[in-house]
């Protein structure tokens, strides 16, 4: 990902993103999927910038070009903000972290999981259900609204 300034007009930024793809290329890499996210407000001003191109290129490319590639990506004038990482970690990372959210997750003991009765409220629980539609009804029809 990387973060093209707002300096830049708007024509010239298909202009740029084929350059940084042209970085990506020539170093050996292919670009599996180019996303352009738009203009943006930044968090904070990066280089007295408030607003700014976002750019996401997913690519592979041999481990010892990564190094080039970051290089000329951080030297462009115009990129003032960007990050490579690597997927396979990422996915790997994502794997364990959803194994661990599915042990944490709550079971639910069978006699909580019973639906309540319409017009029944719950006593053995914390939360009273009460029949909204009835209340209402009941409302509607007092001599005070009328």
């Amino acid at each position: 990902m990387y973060i093209i300034s707002n300096n830049v007009s708007d024509d010239e930024v298909p202009k740029i993103t084929e350059e940084v793809k042209k970085y990506i290329e020539t170093a050996g890499g292919i670009v599996e999927k180019h996303e352009d996210l738009g203009k943006k407000k930044l968090a904070y001003p990066i280089k007295k910038t408030r607003n700014a191109v976002y750019v996401l290129d997913n690519f592979s490319a041999p481990a010892d070009k990564i190094n080039e590639i970051e290089h000329r990506i951080r030297t462009y004038q115009n990129v003032i903000r960007h990050m490579i990482i690597n997927m396979d970690e990422g996915l790997i990372r994502m794997e364990k972290d959803k194994a661990l959210q599915a042990k944490l997750k709550r079971r639910i003991p069978q006699e909580e999981a019973k639906p309540v009765e319409a017009g029944k409220p719950r006593t053995e629980g914390k939360k009273i259900e009460i029949d909204l539609d009835a209340e209402i009804e009941k409302a509607l029809d007092s001599k005070d609204l009328k």
